[in-house]
This record gives C-alpha cells, structure tokens and sequence, in this order.
C-alpha cells in the first residue's frame, strides 16, 4: 500500500525560501537564463502563431529538465539518455491536460443540446454568448476554472514528470496515489501564484511597459514555483522513502 501525507503549505515555503537564499546566485542565474528564453519565445518570436516556436520548445524544455536535475543533484546534469526517459511522462501528461480542457470547453456547449427542450435554455444562450463575447470576463471565469482544475492537470502531474527527470518512478498513478488528499493545498498553491502573475500584468499594463515588466518579473516567479514543486516532490516521495 502506497503511504500518503498531508502536504503543509506553511512549511512548503518555509523551505522553499530557506533553499531560494542559500542558492540565491545559481537561481538568479536561471531566472535570467529563462528571461531570455522568454524573449525569444515571445518577444522575437509570435509565441505559438509561430512554426519556429515548436523549435523553441525543445531547448526549453531541456533547460527544465536540466533544472531539476541540479536541484536533486543528479549528475550528469544535462548530457544524460534519463531525458528521454521523460517524454513518455510528458506526453502522457500534455495529452491529459488536453482531454480535460477540451471536456470543461464541451460542457457550456452541450448544456443547451441536452436541455433543448427547456425553457431556461434561451436565456443561457444569450448570457453564454455575452460572457464569451466579454474578454474581462471571460479570462476571470478561465482563469478561475485552471485555478480549481489546477491539481488535476499540473501539481499532480508533475510529481510524475519530476520523478522521470531524476530518473525516479514517472507513473501517473502513484503521483496521484501518493498525493491523495491534497486538493485544498494545491488549489492554494495556484491561487497564490495566479495572483502573483495577475499582478504583475496588471502592473505592466498600468505602466505601459508593453509586456516586459511581466517577463522579467514572472520570469524569477517561475522559478520560484519550480523551486516550490521540488520541495513539493520531496515532501511527498523522498520523505516517505527516506
């Protein structure tokens, strides 16, 4: 039988934070390393409208990989087969993701053709298409719908992605086995970083920096939750192994 724990979210960046200060230098470094990754994916290139973006993600994602790898200490921290080791997870995890977004994107639409003999369905109708036709609106509800279904296809997730990299078990089911009861903590943890992207964008919008405020500033808070899953990952696996 597989143990499970309740993850404390206090102690989570408490640890966090004590690991960010004693290598503040080497994650300085791969903030800035993932800035400039931002600006060439976003700023040089046009993101994904972009067929060079595709190239773009390969090296980013081996930056992640490599990431990982230094912060449990798994030499050779790069020129390594256990990368590809990782794409199995990975594409398991990407496709989940995509099954999930594309029930919740079905489900508004079905609603009226299964209830089309109901009297309320009009007026669905019509707030549906006001909703979508809201961008403000709309990207609060989406926004809102990633932040509760968050646990689902991402922290969860990636404690099976996480284990691929440092060449440990990246089954779907133990992550989620071993992090049963833990939805509130994770709903949490998207919210409190939500919000610190939200603010930023807000910020960068308010000052007219065109966007780059936001990329630099998320860029050092991207790392910061990376840091937070690993803590994460140690906390629900190496813990209970050790």
């Amino acid at each position: 039988m597989i143990d499970t724990k309740n993850i404390s979210l206090k102690r989570l960046f408490v640890n966090s934070w004590r690991y960010c200060l004693r290598k503040r230098h080497e994650l300085a470094l791969f903030s800035i390393v993932n800035a400039l990754f931002m600006i060439v994916g976003f700023k040089i290139l046009d993101s994904w409208h972009d067929k060079l973006f595709l190239l773009w993600l390969v090296p980013y994602y081996v930056f992640w990989c490599y990431f990982f790898r230094f912060y449990f200490e798994r030499k050779p921290y790069m020129l390594t087969v256990k990368l590809f080791d990782t794409l199995l997870p990975s594409t398991r995890i990407l496709l989940f993701t995509l099954l999930v977004m594309l029930v919740l994107m079905a489900i508004p639409l079905l609603i009226p053709i299964i209830y089309r003999d109901a009297p309320w369905v009009e007026k669905y109708l019509e707030h549906l298409q006001r909703y979508t036709e809201s961008g403000t609106i709309f990207d609060l509800g989406m926004i809102l719908i990633l932040t509760l279904i968050a646990p689902l296809i991402f922290y969860r997730p990636m404690m099976s992605w996480i284990g691929s990299v440092i060449g440990r078990s990246g089954k779907l089911s133990t992550a989620f086995l071993r992090t049963k009861g833990n939805y509130r903590q994770f709903v949490v943890l998207a919210f409190i970083f939500n919000f610190i992207y939200i603010f930023f964008e807000f910020v960068d919008e308010k000052l007219g920096c065109a966007g780059w405020l936001f990329l630099f500033c998320s860029s050092f808070v991207t790392v910061l939750m990376n840091v937070v899953l690993a803590k994460t990952y140690e906390s629900f696996f190496l813990e209970i192994e050790s």
